[in-house]
This record gives structure tokens, sequence and C-alpha cells, in this order.
């Protein structure tokens, strides 16, 4: 759920800055601006990934105001609830969104600059977010445990990591090649990010 809600709210985000720019004829006026492309891109990616991150932290904190103020939970429930998502596990559980947040709005601004319009970026974008819960819906089949290949699997390694800090049984060492592995993968989005919108034939595709 969390995974989800910080990819949708990174994507609309993400298409007003981008193809939302085209449409509304603004982005050459940014680009005549003294900021290079880099700053350009740097400034749109981060508004776009704090979007994200705060949708998902925003959803968990939705969520434990919903559990506090149902009078109709077992008390029982609400004990075991709370002693497992102690502030320690939902440290872990945020930070674990921060690279995953950067990758999504990488992942989202180079579609929206390609795209044409608001509306070819929606239509570009949106498929993305049934291919996002595939690994997600992977890694809570039973069975699949987190490890050394799986820890390396973007999007998988955060459903399954999310599992074991819950649980209380993440491995240190795995858990570093889950950091690892997404900050690896964001860093070369934004990469990809820059490089795409260095190209004039992407920013002004008609």
């Amino acid at each position: 759920m969390f995974v989800l809600l910080s990819f949708t709210g990174a994507m609309y985000a993400g298409i007003d800055l981008g193809a939302g720019e085209k449409e509304r004829g603004t982005l050459e006026t940014i680009l005549s601006s003294p900021a290079n492309r880099l700053d350009i891109v740097l400034g749109k990616f981060v508004v776009i990934g704090l979007v994200g991150f705060g949708s998902a932290v925003l959803s968990m904190l939705g969520l434990y105001i919903g559990v506090r103020t149902i009078g109709e939970i077992p008390q029982e429930f609400l004990d075991v609830a709370w002693n497992i998502l102690n502030w320690k596990v939902v440290t872990m559980l945020a930070s674990l969104m921060i690279p995953m947040a950067a990758f999504f709005a990488a992942l989202i601004l180079a579609g929206s600059v390609y795209s044409k319009s608001y509306k070819e970026a929606q239509s570009t974008l949106t498929p993305l977010t049934f291919i996002i819960l595939v690994p997600v819906l992977v890694g809570l089949m039973p069975g699949i445990e987190l490890n050394v290949p799986t820890a390396l699997v973007p999007i998988l390694n955060v459903s399954l990591a999310t599992k074991e800090v819950i649980a209380g049984t993440i491995d240190p060492f795995q858990l570093s090649l889950v950091y690892l592995s997404l900050f690896t993968v964001a860093g070369l989005s934004i990469w990809f990010c820059v490089t795409w919108f260095n190209r004039e034939e992407v920013l002004f595709r008609t």
C-alpha cells in the first residue's frame, strides 16, 4: 500500500512538472533562465520525490490515527500492534521509502518530459502502477524470503524487507544490501533523467 501511494502521489506531481510545463509553454521560460539543465532537473526531481515520500508518510500517519480512533478494535489486538509497530520499526520502514521515492521520481520525470501532453503522460505512466504492484505482490507470497539475490531486486526487496522488519527478524547485512540496491537504482535513474533532459528532441518532441 505504501509503495503504491508513494508512486501515485509522485506521478501527478511529475506529470505536471514535465508534460504540464510543455502544455503551458513555461518549460521554455525555465530553460532560458540562468539555471543549467542539471539544476532544473534536480529541482523538479526533489519536489516529485518529496511529494511521493510525503504521500507514503501521510498514509502511515492516517493508518495510525485510524487505528487509534476506531473503538471497535479489541484492545488485545491493539496491544500486539503497538508492540510490533514501535518507533524503531516505523523509522526503518520510512527510511526504506526514501530511495524508492527517489527512484520513482526520476522514472516519472523522465516519462513526463518525453510525453507531448499531460494526457499522453497519464496514458504512459498509469500502466506502470500495475507493473510496480507485481514485485510487491510476489514479496507477499509464502516461501519468498529476503536473501542476497532478492535483496538486490528493486521494489521486491522493499516488500520482503518490510515483512522482516515488522517481524523483528531482519538481518543487518541483507538490510544493507537493500539500501545499497535502492540507492544505486535511484542514482542511475537520476543520471538517466538528466541525460534525457539534455536531449532537445525529447524536450521539444512534437
